[in-house]
Parts: structure tokens; C-alpha cells; sequence
């Protein structure tokens, strides 16, 4: 027998083949740019905004949560604003599978197209948080001024007036805007720190009386051993002059020629450390000089002011490697959607019959009962090369009333390129296959007629209509059993035939 999807379901809001929801979400006040047009089946009913929270009405229209509680709201008996049919309350649900769907809408960047940026819909939020050329706040105390992101840095180091800056009085760090270093605020600095400063140069000048003070009385000490060093070369003189004077005397020769030996050696070594003390007063003076404390100073300020530029370049390549990164997986996006379009086109069939092999059937079964991948759809197939374009859905853990013990099967009418030429409603006959891989022939088999009279075989408004088929196709107990023979090798082949008998070839 068949049904139309979703089946009624008992308590408002609710769905048996629901899952938790996704944690992704988005603003729904903001002015998305979406990479594709928005397709209709993603914009509300009631508001015609992209749906937000989606829930489907008995009668197949989907709206936001808020909007049908609006509807709900405003009359006693609520009609759907699109066909005016009474909405039951207990009929509507929450639409997971379209959430999950608006969620993963591409949308670019609001910061476009400084920023070309493309992500989902459900994590744009998160990217605003991240985005180069998203504007916000400066993170210091007092500064309201609003910069993009990627100037943020040379903001707080630069331009911002409530950044912190040593003083070059008294060394500590002050915020800019209170130094006010400028000649208008000076004095006022200078006596609110008057005291600090008179501490700092009383103490610089206390340290440097006191090496004054030692060079003093280094020097004094050097000096009376001078003195001490000249009477006692003025002695020595006076003895030498004593002894030529016995020179003459050839009885004392020999001790005078010794003596005055021994008095040149002892000049020598005077005069020796003579040079050397004067060498010491030397050194003691050169310590004083700062000079080349100030060069050493002006080398480190040019090596950090060269480390500031590398720093600068290294900013700048970093944001040129990022949007290179953007480009190229833009490419690799674009190449992934033309293999899968490629894929599509060489499986097409145009003689009305789908055979669609579904492999990995454990393990998308247990994506459908763990509520991750509730449902798979094939490729799309035509009743001729300009005919209807149509497709399958099944739901492996099953749908509606077949929720947990059969396999759900339906058959939709999708969008085509030309149906503004077919005859609508699609009024043809549907036959839904499972098929025995035995060779056999024991196929399981479901047929029904479109009903023209259901909304699931009108002109498709959107890119496809709701699903129609049959929620009880299969039992679990007879597919998997293992005296059957419809799954081998984990897969599986479903056939959808459409009758084609009065149809009219283009």
C-alpha cells in the first residue's frame, strides 16, 4: 500500500525517525549571501527567510519553529498560508534531515570580498570569530575603537592611545594616554612624579660621589707613593753623588763601583713602578668613560629595530599563504563537485528503470540507527532524454511506521530541465523492486499509481516533491535472513520501473 512521507506521528513537534540535533545553528536576523541560489524547499512558508529549526506540516510545508508557532498563535484553527489547508498540531514535526541540509548551505563571508572566504551555514558564527577582516573591539582597558582583526596587532603595539609605555623619567610602565608626553602635559608629569624623579637622581648622584670619592682616594694613595718613590730617588742620587766623589780613592773603588750597582738596580725597579702606577691612574679614568656603553646601547637598538621589520614581512606572508590556502581549496571543492556530477551523468538511465546498487549495507544501517545518515537517495533517472527526472529514497532503519523493523522505500519526482513541456501531474504507474540475487527470480515487489489528486506528483516547486512509497516495503527479518539471497557480498539492488504505456516521448 502506498503512503506519503513523512507518517503521522503522535505529540506535536515530534518524529520517530528523528535524531538529536546537529550542534551547528546560525542568526537567523542575519543578511546571508548564499554560494548558490536558495532553493524554495529551504525558505519558509510563512516568511520566505531560510529555514531556521525547520518543521514539516501534515500537508508537506516546511517553516520555522517560531513561524508555525506564530500560525498557531494568531488563529484558533491554523491554515497553511500556501494551500489553505487546516494545519493539525499533531501532524507536525521536527525536520531533522532539512536542517541538517540548511546547515551545510555554503554561504560567503558578510567581510566579502576582502575576505572570500566560504563556509557552511552552521558554523558561519565561528568563522566571524576567526575572520581576518571581521571589525572588533581593542582588548585594551578604556580604548572603544573599533579595528579589523588583522590590524589588531599593530594596533595595540602603535596606534592605540591606552597602550602601556615606559616613561623615560622614571622607568615605569604608564598608559599612553596618561603620559601625555607631549609638551601641553609634560610639566603636569613631571610634578605628579616630582618626587620619584628627586629619589632616582639624588640616588645616581650619591652612587657617583661615592666613586668620586674612591678615585680620590685611590689617587692620594698613588700619589704618596710617588712622593715616597721621588725622595727616594733624590736619596739615591745623593749617595751616587757621595761615592764619585771616592772614586779617586783606589782602596774603596771596588766597593763604590758595587754600590753603585747596587743603586742603579733599585732606580730601575722605582722607576718601573712608576710607569706602572701611572698606567693604573690611566685605567681608573678610562672606566669613566660611557662611550662605549652608548655605542653598545645604539648596535642593540638597530638589531631590534631590524627584528620589528621581520616581524612585519612574516605578518604579511602569513596572510598571503592564508588566502592562497583559501584558493586552493576552492579548487579542490570544485573538482570533488565535477567528479561526483561526472559520476551522475555516466549512471544516468532514460528508458523510465533505475537499478540502484546500494554496497556497505551494515554499516549505513547502523549510521540510520545511530540517527546519523537517516536516509539514502540514488541517482537521478529520466523516462526519456527530455522526460521526467526522477529518483529513490530509502530509509535502511526505516521510516514512519516501518521505523526500526523494515526497510522504507519511496519514489520521487525531482526538478528537470524540461517540465515546462511534460504533462503534469505525473499520473504514471510505480513499481518498487528488491531484487534476489539468486538467479531465482524471488523478487519482492510493490506497485502503485501516482495519485494526481497528491502533491507529491505536481509540477515540482522546489527541487524535488515530497516523497511518496511505501514505509513497510521490506522486513528486516526477511532481508537479512540468511537463508534468502537479496544481500551478498554487504549489498544489496533495488529496481524502480515507471510504466511508460501512454506516455508521450517528447
Amino acid at each position: 500500500m502506498a503512503c506519503d512521507e513523512p507518517a503521522a506521528l503522535s505529540g506535536i513537534f515530534t518524529r520517530q525517525n528523528s535524531s538529536s540535533t546537529s550542534s551547528l545553528d546560525f542568526e537567523p536576523d542575519a543578511d546571508y549571501r548564499f554560494v548558490e541560489s536558495l532553493e524554495e524547499r529551504y525558505k519558509c512558508a510563512y516568511c520566505h527567510l531560510v529555514l531556521r529549526n525547520p518543521h514539516q506540516t501534515g500537508c508537506g510545508h516546511r517553516f520555522c519553529q517560531p513561524c508555525i508557532l506564530a500560525l498557531r498563535e494568531l488563529n484558533a484553527v491554523p491554515t497553511c498560508p500556501v494551500d489553505k489547508e487546516t494545519i493539525k498540531m499533531h501532524e507536525v514535526f521536527k525536520d531533522n534531515c532539512c536542517k541538517r541540509e540548511v546547515l551545510n548551505l555554503q554561504v560567503f563571508c558578510k567581510n566579502f570580498p576582502d575576505c572570500n572566504s566560504k563556509v557552511i551555514l552552521g558554523r558561519y558564527q565561528e568563522h566571524l570569530l576567526q575572520c581576518l577582516f571581521e571589525s572588533t573591539q581593542c582588548t585594551n582597558d578604556g580604548c572603544q575603537d573599533q579595528i579589523l582583526r588583522k590590524d589588531l596587532k599593530e594596533h595595540l603595539s602603535q596606534h592605540c592611545k591606552f597602550r602601556e609605555e615606559r616613561c623615560q623619567y622614571c622607568n615605569t610602565y604608564v598608559v599612553l594616554i596618561n603620559i601625555k608626553v607631549k609638551r601641553g602635559k609634560l610639566a603636569e608629569h613631571e610634578n605628579s612624579a616630582l618626587r620619584e624623579h628627586m629619589l632616582q637622581i639624588l640616588d645616581k648622584n650619591s652612587r657617583l660621589e661615592e666613586q668620586i670619592s674612591d678615585l680620590y682616594k685611590s689617587l692620594e694613595c698613588k700619589e704618596i707613593k710617588i712622593q715616597q718613590l721621588a725622595d727616594a730617588i733624590k736619596k739615591c742620587e745623593k749617595e751616587f753623588r757621595q761615592y764619585t766623589q771616592l772614586f779617586g780613592n783606589n782602596s774603596n773603588l771596588m766597593v763604590s763601583t758595587q754600590a753603585l750597582a747596587s743603586h742603579l738596580d733599585k732606580s730601575a725597579r722605582l722607576e718601573s713602578q712608576v710607569k706602572q702606577l701611572i698606567q693604573m691612574a690611566n685605567q681608573q679614568q678610562s672606566k669613566l668613560d660611557l662611550r662605549p656603553l652608548f655605542d653598545t646601547i645604539e648596535n642593540v637598538k638597530q638589531k631590534i629595530a631590524l627584528m620589528e621589520t621581520y616581524d612585519q614581512r612574516l605578518v604579511v606572508l602569513e596572510d598571503q599563504s592564508s588566502k592562497h590556502d583559501l584558493q586552493i581549496n576552492i579548487h579542490k571543492a570544485q573538482l570533488n563537485k565535477n567528479e561526483e556530477r561526472f559520476k551522475l551523468l555516466e549512471g544516468t538511465c532514460y528508458n523510465g528503470k533505475l537499478i540502484w546498487k546500494i554496497t556497505d549495507y551494515k554499516m549505513k544501517k547502523k549510521e540510520a540507527v545511530e540517527g546519523r545518515v537517516l536516509s539514502i537517495a540514488s541517482q537521478p533517472f529520466y523516462t526519456s532524454r527530455c522526460g521526467y527526472r526522477l529518483c529513490a529514497r530509502a530509509y535502511l532503519n526505516g521510516d514512519g511506521s516501518g521505523k526500526g523493523t523494515h526497510i522504507s522505500l519511496y519514489f520521487v519526482v525531482m526538478r528537470g530541465e524540461f517540465d515546462s513541456l511534460l504533462l503534469w501531474p505525473f499520473k504514471q504507474k510505480v513499481t518498487l523492486m528488491l531484487l534476489d540475487q539468486s538467479g531465482k527470480k524471488n523478487h519482492i515487489v510493490e506497485v502503485f499509481r501516482a495519485d494526481p489528486n497528491s502533491s507529491s506528483f505536481k509540477r515540482p516547486d522546489g527541487e524535488m516533491n515530497i516523497a511518496s512509497g511505501c514505509p513497510r516495503f521490506v522486513p528486516h527479518t526477511v532481508l537479512e535472513n540468511t537463508k534468502n539471497t537479496y544481500i551478498r557480498d554487504d549489498t544489496l539492488f533495488l529496481k524502480v520501473v515507471v510504466d511508460l504505456t501512454d506516455l508521450e516521448e517528447l
